[in-house]
Formats: structure tokens, sequence, C-alpha cells
């Protein structure tokens, strides 16, 4: 081969290289700017990933995840925790079984890759150099868009520097918590994820700079660094259900008139989705599939045969690893673990099933009073959380605007609580209010629903049905004690996000001034954080006093906030100073997660940063 020959092979392979990771950037991440919010989320998340145990909860999950990864389902000596009887484990059959096997199991993959970095380095040592890795990607992609050269350098140097101070602090991490790791790792990638797909849906509705600005608000102006490495099902909850929310616009954006093989693909894509976290908490999986089948089937262009076949065929296939897990761990495909308290000869005698008699029909009756029976609890829990809106609207004030005066969040020696209620955790919900006078405005479009709905609508619909069936399932509970940030509610931070960028005005306001939100945001963290640690250093007294402070921080700029969306302007000064009011309320949110990682739960300093735990022990506030 000639060298002539020999170079323009060499530029074709680079060209078809080239061609492939864009087209795999553009599959999991859109673009650049998505790989970019992906990669920066993921250093925010590892910054405040503590290597501990935060709900109890996860002593069942790390008990599982052990236990799958050795071939088995259950277990008989727990490897977490020193009790078989932690929250979430149920006895059967001689072993105990966990609950939220999709999340054990995707887990897997995370385990393989703990595991392989322990083998060839310490693992404190292996989790820093991921985080810089991961920063250096954030960084290269991040100055490119920008066009900053200079930016890209000094990053970089600064990233290699933090890793270097890294090594410096480095002390032994517990090798034999890998499950633990690993359940967290594989939460945070999915967190991260929530804010690339919720970038994706904005840019498709409003275009990129609302959808830089709408991620930013769901990675610093949401609880979500708090949860986001705790392995509970709240972020999944929220990264499936924006999912779905892209898969329903894509499926009416996707040909126009939503009408052909890429419109039915999205639309067995959400379907798909949805069945998949059966796997993971069955509950709000089957919420979810009722508010998306009552969204999409009344609405979409194309209800032929063949798209319900293959909406019925993608949901099937999804269902599978649920269906399968069940029957190996319950007998039953469609009985959950999270069932299994609940069988039994009480159940059979409740529900009349221990003695079929076939001669009047029951051999009939039974089988669809099983198939309709999740329906029929899904539809009593919601009644049930509507009634106790109705009955008791003080308890609906508690959980979603001021929780600190309420008795069921106090501490068990009456001191104050440490929960916050939603507004609390996310004053930038506020705008919401906004919203108000838009749909009044357009009330006699709305009250003449049209048969095809466009994309906007059909996704602005199925949010405000899952925001109320998830207020339903939950109400009846709440408010509860250690709930820190009402994590129960917690999908409604994105959807609430969603929701106030649909806001006239919001989005104006961002378009015409990103400078003032952005500046509003930087001196909220760099000049307000100080200010807030100094306060609290000086005169809060106590963890319980601390969340109090930062309620009323929170509600004192959410107040201001409601107030300017209630007004609809985005012109001249006014514009600014919402704008203005977006950032701030932004980084109030931001500053107290921050504070609540690294101080007020910093969990014994097991920050898996070495530079994390350093400054969290330098602060000691109280």
């Amino acid at each position: 081969m000639s060298s002539i020959e020999f170079s323009q092979a060499r530029q074709a392979g680079s060209e078809a290289e080239h061609s492939a990771r864009t087209r795999l950037t553009t599959a999991l991440f859109g673009d650049r700017i998505g790989l970019t919010i992906f990669l920066a989320s993921l250093c925010l998340f590892v910054l405040g990933w503590r290597t501990a145990i935060f709900i109890t909860d996860t002593y069942t999950l790390a008990n599982g995840l052990h236990a799958v990864s050795q071939g088995a389902l259950g277990y008989t000596e727990p490897a977490y925790g020193g009790s078989l009887d932690t929250p979430g484990a149920t006895a059967s059959d001689g072993r105990t079984i966990a609950r939220n096997y999709g999340a054990i199991v995707l887990s897997l993959p995370f385990l393989a890759l703990i595991e392989g970095v322990g083998a060839v380095a310490s693992l404190r040592i292996g989790i820093a150099a991921l985080w810089a890795l991961l920063a250096l990607g954030a960084v290269a992609q991040g100055g490119t868009l920008l066009d900053r050269p200079r930016l890209v350098v000094g990053g970089s140097v600064l990233v290699l520097g933090v890793f270097g101070v890294n090594v410096l602090l480095a002390t032994p991490v517990d090798d034999g918590a890998t499950e633990l790791y690993a359940l967290q790792l594989f939460h945070l990638t999915v967190a991260a994820f929530g804010a690339v797909v919720l970038y994706r849906l904005l840019r498709r509705v409003d275009g990129p700079r609302i959808a830089v600005a709408g991620a930013t608000m769901y990675v610093l102006g949401s609880p979500l660094v708090i949860w986001a490495t705790v392995p509970k099902r709240h972020v999944l909850t929220a990264t499936v259900t924006v999912g779905v929310m892209y898969c329903l616009y894509r499926s009416r954006d996707a040909d126009g008139d939503g009408v052909g093989s890429r419109s039915t693909a999205f639309r067995a894509s959400a379907y798909a989705l949805v069945m998949l976290y059966a796997w993971v908490h069955a509950p709000e999986a089957l919420l979810l599939c009722v508010a998306l089948a009552a969204v999409d089937l009344p609405t979409a262009a194309d209800n032929s045969p063949r798209a319900l076949a293959t909406i019925a065929l993608a949901s099937a296939l999804a269902l599978v690893p649920f269906l399968v897990t069940n029957t190996l761990v319950t007998g039953s495909p469609v009985t959950p673990t999270r069932l299994l308290r609940n069988t039994g000869p009480a159940v059979e005698a409740a529900t009349g099933s221990s003695a079929p008699n076939s001669g009047d029909g029951s051999s009939v009756v039974a089988p669809l009073s099983t198939a309709l029976r999740p329906f029929t609890l899904l539809g009593g829990e919601l009644l049930l959380g509507f009634r106790t809106a109705l009955s008791r609207p003080g308890d609906v004030f508690l959980t979603f605007v001021r929780s600190g005066s309420a008795p069921a969040t106090l501490n068990n020696d009456n001191t104050e609580a440490v929960n916050l209620a939603v507004l609390e955790s996310a004053p930038l919900l506020a705008a919401t209010v906004g919203l108000l006078p838009a749909v009044w405005r357009r009330r006699d479009e709305l009250t003449r629903p049209k048969r095809v709905l466009p994309a906007t609508r059909v996704v602005d619909s199925y949010v405000v049905l899952v925001a109320l069936g998830v207020c339903g399932l939950y109400l009846s509970r709440l408010p509860l004690h250690a709930q820190v940030t009402v994590r129960y509610l917690f999908v409604l931070y994105p959807l609430g996000i969603y929701l106030l960028l649909r806001v006239p005005s919001v989005r104006e306001t961002l378009s015409r001034h990103a400078r003032p939100f952005a500046w509003a945001l930087a001196a909220t963290l760099l000049i307000g954080g100080q200010l807030i640690v100094a306060v609290v250093a000086l005169s809060v007294n106590g963890i319980g006093e601390a969340f109090q402070f930062h309620a009323l921080l929170a509600l004192g700029t959410a107040a201001p906030l409601g107030a300017w969306a209630l007004l609809e302007r985005s012109d001249g000064w006014i514009g600014r100073a919402g704008a203005g009011l977006l950032g701030v309320t932004t980084g109030v949110t931001s500053i107290f997660v921050w504070l609540t990682v690294l101080e007020y739960y910093a969990l014994g300093n097991s920050h898996a940063l070495p530079i994390v735990r350093f400054v969290g022990q330098l602060l000691e506030l109280f």
C-alpha cells in the first residue's frame, strides 16, 4: 500500500471513528452540551458522595446485592447491618428476601467496576482518579463548547491539583463495602442521566438556553445532590418520569403529525420504560403507567392495531425481568416482593380466595380479581390521599409550605424538625404560581380540548397527572419524621422545574436575561454561601435550628419570586430582577444541600473524596 493510500485509509478510519462517537453522543446525551451536563453532574454527585449508610433501608439492598452477586436471590447471613430484620427485608422459605431487585441487578456492572478498580489500586485513590477523569472530561467539553482554550488549560491544572491533594490526604476506605458503593454509583449515574434527559426535552421545547437553565436548576436548585448517592428509589422515579416525558414529546414530534414508525417507537419506549421500572417499585410504576395511558391513548393520532401491538410487545418484553424475579422469589409472576408480608391465611380469608368453587363461577372471577387488584389498591390509595387533603388541609400546608411546627416531624425530644417542606427545599418552585394567570388567559381553549394535542400539551397533561397522582399516593402518610426534604415527593422537583419553565414570563426572562441569572447564582453561591456559613456558625445551635434557619431563608426568597411570577413581566429592570431572583433561589437551595452533605449529615466524615472530607472537618459549625 502506498503512503497516499495509507493516509487516505487512516483518514477514512478516523472519520468513521468520529462519526461513531458522534452517533453515540447523540443517542445518549443529545449533543455535546448534554454530555457536558452529564459529566459535570457526575462530578458534583461524587463530591457529595458519602460512603456510609444514610437510611437503614440500604442495609437490605446491600445485602440483596451481595446475595445476587453470589448467585442467590436471598440470604441467610447479612453482609451488612448485622441483622436480618432490616427495613424492606422479608423472610421467605428460610431465607431473607430484599426488594427493588431492578436496582440490585442493574448495580452489578458498577460492582464489577468497583472491584476492578480495587484490584489494581487503593480504592480511595481509584475513586479520586475516576473523579479526576470525569472532571477533566467536563472541563474539556465545556471549554471547547465555549471556545475558551485557556479555560481548558486552567481547569485541567486545577483538577490535577485537586487530585494531588486527594492523594496526599487519602486514608484507607472499607474494601468490604463494595456492594454499598456499587448501589451508590448506580443511583448517582441514573440521577445524572435525569438532568441530561430534562435538558434534551427542554431543548426541543424551548431551545438550548432554556434547556441549560432547566438542567442547572434541577441539579443545583433541588435536593438532587442529597439523594443522588442514596440507594433509594426517589432519583430513579424522577429520571424514569422525565424519560417518559421525553418519549411522549418525541412521539408527537417525531414525524410531524404523530403518525409513523418513529412516533410509535417513542410511544412504545415510554411504556417500556415504565414497565421496566416495575422491577424497582411496582406501585409507582403502576401509577406512571395509568397516567401515561390516560394521556397517550386518547390523544394519539395513530391507535391502529399495528401501533397498539407494537406498544404491547415492547411493554411485555420490558416486564420480563419483573415477572421472572417475582416468580423466582414469591412463586407468582404478578406478586412483587413488597407484597410478601401481606400473603398468608389472613389475606386469603379476607379475599375469600383460599377455597375457590368452580361451580359458582369463581374460577373466572378469581383470576380477574387478581388482575384488577393492583388497580383497586392504587385507586384506594389515591382516594385516601385526596380525602386526606380535603379533611386535613393543615397537613398539606406542613408538607408543601412550612414544616417546622409539624408534630409528626419533630425530633424525639420535641426539638425543631430536621425536615423541610417542598417549598422550603426548593424555593425556586414558587415561580410555578405564574401558571395561574397564564392558564386563566387560555381557559376558553382548555375547555374545548382537541382530539389530537400538540406535543407540549401532551407532556403538560402527563406532568399534571403524575404530580396529582404522586401527591394522592403519599398525602395520607405525610408529614413524616426524618424525610429531610420530603423525599417521598422527590419527583415533584423535576416536574415543578418543567412547569415553571412553561410559564411564559419565566421563559422570556431566561432568554433575555441569562447573564443576570448566572451572575445572581454565582454571587449567591460564592458570597451568600460565606455569609450563611457565618450566620450558622455564630448564631445557630444544633442541626434543628440550622434546618429552620434555611427554611425561613428559603421562604424569604420564595415570596418575592412568586410575586414577580404573578406580574408576568420579563422586560426592563423587572425582567432582570426576576432573573436575579431565579438565580438567588437556585443558589439558596444549593447552599443548603452542600451544608447538609458536608456538615449536617456528614455521616462520620465518610466522604468518598479526601479533600471533601477535609473541608467538612474544617467547617465544624456547631
